[in-house]
């Protein structure tokens, strides 16, 4: 009996084996001889040849230096002020909240010796209290800086230096991102990943205004806003 079951389970399982083989065997003559498939198959080969393969060697050579730094283990400032204080020709700083006296004293040095700095920070900055002094200090030495009044929040913290070091991360430029919060930088000297965050900068600059001293109402731009959350829904919807 136990015979006889074994010799069915081994039909079946011989059974299946030339079905698939029969059906490995078919399979360019099927692809030959109907359209649809023989369609198909030159669509899926033609994707794959056309796919560029990653390039990550490009990339890679093209980063000279990276490294990172965590608050509140490390410190993090010093390596920052070395940035500043080696800047040749340019300092471009974008940011949320921006109260550090020791970084607005390093980026007046920098204007001194020559250097071309430029700020934008959120529209915020403008009637926060720990930030007066600073920016002023900053607009007392000629250093051009503008506010960021077409988002909700401009949520940015990057420093650019010389067109080929980039600094970013979650830490503001504040006394507590140093000293009183867990947060993290990355300092990425590239030429390529440096000219998209320059980029990025100059569409938030030439957006943002020098308005200080103005009083200016926030109005969120609720057509833009709207149109993103509309799309964004859409795509959630879609199948």
């Amino acid at each position: 009996m136990a015979t006889k079951k074994t010799n069915k389970k081994i039909l079946k399982s011989l059974t299946a084996l030339g079905l698939f083989a029969a059906g490995l065997l078919s399979y360019p003559l099927l692809i030959k001889n109907i359209p649809a498939c023989k369609n198909n198959h030159d669509h899926f080969s033609s994707i794959i040849k056309s796919t560029p393969p990653t390039n990550t060697n490009a990339t890679q050579s093209d980063i000279e230096n990276l490294g990172v730094c965590f608050t509140p283990n490390q410190s993090c400032f010093p390596q920052i002020l070395q940035y500043i204080n080696n800047a040749q020709s340019s300092i471009l700083l974008l940011g949320y909240s921006f109260t550090s006296k020791p970084l607005t004293d390093a980026l007046i040095k920098a204007k001194n010796r020559g250097v071309n700095v430029r700020i934008v920070l959120d529209h915020s900055q403008k009637s926060q209290k720990s930030s007066k002094e600073p920016i002023e200090a900053l607009i007392k030495n000629q250093i051009e800086i503008r506010f960021d009044h077409s988002v909700k929040i401009a949520h940015n913290k990057v420093i650019i230096v010389d067109n080929n070091q980039t600094i970013t991360g979650s830490y503001n430029w504040s006394h507590s991102a140093e000293f009183n919060n867990a947060e993290n930088l990355i300092f990425i000297k590239s030429q390529d990943i440096t000219k998209k965050y320059k980029d990025y900068f100059e569409e938030r600059w030439n957006i943002s205004k020098s308005d200080y001293y103005a009083k200016v109402n926030y109005k969120k731009s609720s057509k833009t806003a709207k149109a993103k959350k509309n799309s964004l829904i859409g795509y959630l919807k879609s199948p």
